[in-house]
């Protein structure tokens, strides 16, 4: 079985998307290629961290632990075991990061054995590995897929296209294998609507879900020179409207969780 880093393991609920407000249990893999300027995570981005810290059930009350790195397959399990029995509530086990896809082996084989346990996956990803998405969409039923925006600052300018090409090309697979998509583009202030628009063409027949993500408004924790600021409410009006136009399901959901106070 495979080894591999995990930033943290705790319950919580859903605070992105369609899906808002349904418990699940966390897997944060440890670390991230991307540098996107808005990121929220970036505690997560160390692909090395020498702790796992892992809470929730009777621990989100009473104290937290933490699980040395690197974990084995067996010992994420375990904790998924642990938290199961103070969720009764529990709607799937979510992938997320820093990026899963950075560890697709362990993230399969993790998957593999919730999937024995009759329980549901939810991968959250950059999507910027189709040939990793590839190797681990048959254990998912779930996919949220993020669409990096040019003014993201995700990657270099000339490896834009090579980013987006395979964000697309997550998008397809997960849809060719059936799992319920989810596309998500976090917008800031000024977001151009031209490249919405676009985006919007490129998914025209896909059966997704679509959600712009107003980011939350924050120093930047990737430049500290930088504010991050969030779209007004006509700006937001004027992109949902034209994703409309292409897409079917057009939503536009912010970070429930942080108004909640909550992971």
């Amino acid at each position: 079985m495979s080894k591999g880093y995990i930033t943290e393991i705790f319950d919580s609920f859903q605070g992105e998307g369609p899906y808002v407000g349904r418990r699940q249990i966390f897997i944060r893999f440890a670390g991230c290629p991307l540098h996107c300027f808005y990121c929220d995570t970036s505690y997560a981005k160390d692909p090395h961290p020498k702790f796992c810290d892992f809470f929730g059930g009777s621990s989100m009350i009473h104290s937290e632990k933490l699980i040395r790195n690197p974990m084995s397959t067996k010992a994420a399990v375990d904790c998924i075991k642990e938290l199961r029995t103070s969720t009764p509530d529990l709607h799937s086990i979510c992938y997320t990061g820093g990026e899963p896809l950075s560890s697709a082996a362990f993230v399969k084989e993790i998957a593999a054995e919730a999937k024995s346990m009759q329980l549901k996956n939810f991968l959250e990803t950059s999507g910027n590995s189709a040939k990793r998405f590839d190797s681990v969409a048959d254990y998912f039923d779930f996919a949220s897929i993020d669409i990096k925006l040019r003014n993201h600052l995700a990657v270099e300018e000339r490896d834009y296209d090579n980013l987006y090409g395979n964000e697309l090309e997550c998008i397809r697979i997960a849809i060719d294998r059936g799992i319920e998509t989810i596309v998500k583009v976090v917008v800031v202030k000024n977001t151009p609507v031209g490249e919405i628009e676009q985006i919007c063409k490129d998914l025209v027949g896909l059966d997704i879900k679509f959600v712009l993500q107003p980011v939350t408004a924050h120093s930047s924790l990737q430049n500290a020179d930088a504010d991050i600021v969030a779209p007004d409410v006509k700006e937001l009006f004027e992109l949902s409207a034209t994703a409309g136009r292409y897409l079917e399901h057009v939503m536009v959901i912010p970070q429930v969780h942080k108004v909640m106070g909550i992971r």
